[in-house]
């Protein structure tokens, strides 16, 4: 499909307050929205093709299609360890996988799991009530896989080193979205979210499927995220405008893998501070790599319908985009999309933030 182009006005509304000044411990109102606004790049909507334009990803990146977008503003990084523990000593906040410690119970669950007669909604049904529990996803940097729960994992203990600049992980679509209408009620914003059914709220505080009359702090829908990630729409396979994934230049699994669009290197292993590697050309940090980011969205299949300001609804699972520590130069492609349960995590999932700029 032809490439649509369109004059961006990228405007980073400041250079100078970068990410580490919350690290540092900022704890005033004002101290907090001036960081966050200045983190925060404006980036002018327009028309491009959504969707697997290179033609070699999975069956969920197609078909491409047309896809309109207003302004939005976008986070240049990804929510810090520091940024998040704000958070959470502020309000007391217990995230998804700080749940029920019930040994027993999560036991009995896991029994009930290796039964072959369940059916996929039994299964759905156990998987919700297993998530109740503490703990999270655990990928196994040494062993290369994902090696099931692990109740001790949280955003405290992700179970690799981490510093206050670095992602946040083991969080969930929950967490994400608190963490958002939080810092809406800071900055004296409607929240954005509806915190029991996981949907957006306009500026009267009623539910919407129109993302531009969200006002307060939001995760980005899955087309502004890749809008972003793609510098305006271009045609481009990575996160940072590149269409090598390098080691050089972001964080994920670069020794392993057979694609053409790999250059082999180093795998760090863990996260890396916000902002390590070049960022694209609209001054966007990580957007491929470090860590998985959820959006607003629930994971719906895409159609060959042309949409504006798409928001995805129905489907029972919320998308993450944008690859991670432990995942191949496949996944940290700008066009890979995976779905979890919204109380859902793992110690490679994170998120950064957006807003509607109208």
């Amino acid at each position: 499909m032809k490439q649509i182009s369109k004059t961006l006005c990228v405007r980073a509304i400041s250079w100078l307050l970068p990410v580490i000044a919350v690290a540092a411990g900022a704890r005033g109102s004002d101290a907090l929205e001036d960081t966050v606004s200045a983190n925060m790049v404006l980036v002018e909507g327009g028309m491009f093709e959504m969707g697997d334009v290179f033609g070699e990803g999975r069956e969920n990146e197609r078909p491409v299609h047309q896809v309109t977008l207003s302004d939005f503003f976008i986070s240049k990084y990804e929510v810090t360890v520091a940024q998040f523990r704000q958070f959470v000593e502020e309000t007391g906040y217990r995230t998804s996988a700080e749940g029920l410690n019930d040994v027993d119970a999560r036991g009995k669950i896991m029994k009930r799991f290796s039964s072959e007669n369940l059916t996929v909604q039994e299964r759905q049904k156990l998987h919700e009530e297993f998530l109740k529990h503490c703990g999270a996803g655990f990928w196994d940097a040494e062993k290369r896989q994902w090696t099931g729960y692990n109740p001790l994992t949280t955003w405290r203990n992700p179970g690799i080193e981490q510093t206050a600049d670095n992602p946040v992980l083991a969080v969930s679509d929950d967490d994400a979205m608190q963490y958002c209408n939080w810092l809406s009620e800071r900055a004296g914003l409607p929240v954005a979210y509806d915190l029991e059914t996981g949907g957006i709220l306009g500026e009267d505080g009623n539910p919407t499927d129109n993302v531009t009359s969200v006002k307060g702090y939001r995760l980005p829908t899955e087309s502004e995220w890749e809008y972003a990630a793609r510098e305006g729409g271009r045609r481009v396979r990575f996160g940072n405008g590149k269409d090598i994934a390098k080691s050089s230049e972001m964080n994920f699994r670069a020794d392993d893998g057979e694609y053409e669009y790999l250059e082999l290197g180093q795998y760090p292993k863990g996260t890396s501070p916000v902002g390590s590697y070049p960022p694209n050309s609209l001054g966007l940090y990580d957007m491929s790599g470090n860590a998985w980011e959820w959006v607003s969205d629930k994971f719906a299949t895409y159609t060959n319908e042309a949409r504006t300001n798409p928001y995805g609804t129905g489907a029972r699972g919320h998308a993450l985009r944008g690859g991670r520590w432990g995942g191949d130069a496949s996944e940290a492609r700008v066009f890979s999309r995976s779905s979890w349960v919204r109380n859902d995590r793992c110690n490679n999932s994170g998120f950064r933030i957006a807003r509607s700029a109208n």
